[in-house]
């Protein structure tokens, strides 16, 4: 998953989280499914500033469909998290979030976790699938600045 060298210029998108005594686990670090809600905050802040989502509206026509997450450093509770997001690809009906969960020890960056998490497009009044809304895909190619790959025919 991580096949090229992070740069922190090509993620327009950080959330940082404080870690929370209720995230961690009996052995004192961040339990592996608070990771989920790491993943969350980030996209939520991506859709909201970007995308135009509401928080106080659930009328957002996407889903996740699937998680793919990489432990690779524990964090503990004093630890400030940064979760990088963009937009790595795009197709028909989905779209993939690419994020790295992050801490800083001894003022360089220290990867936590790596994430590809895939949002599927959906029709909200009969729970099928359903293109991307052009207005997304215009959104994202005007935030990201390297921007994401294509696995369909819309340019």
């Amino acid at each position: 998953m991580m096949n090229r060298e992070f740069n922190t210029k090509e993620f327009k998108s950080k959330t940082e989280i404080s870690v929370r005594y209720d995230d961690l686990d009996t052995l004192g670090h961040v339990n592996n499914k608070i990771y989920l809600s790491y993943l969350e905050e980030s996209r939520i802040k991506y859709m909201t500033d970007v995308l135009g989502f509401k928080k106080d509206s659930l009328a957002f026509d996407v889903v996740v469909g699937r998680i793919d997450i990489s432990y690779l450093s524990p964090l503990y509770l004093n630890d400030t998290v940064f979760v990088y997001t963009r937009i790595s690809r795009i197709g028909e009906k989905s779209f993939d979030f690419q994020c790295y969960v992050t801490k800083t020890e001894n003022n360089k960056i220290v990867f936590a976790a790596y994430a590809l998490v895939t949002m599927v497009s959906v029709d909200q009044k009969t729970g099928k699938t359903k293109p991307n809304e052009k207005e997304m895909v215009k959104a994202v190619l005007a935030f990201e600045t390297l921007k994401p790959e294509f696995d369909t025919n819309q340019k």
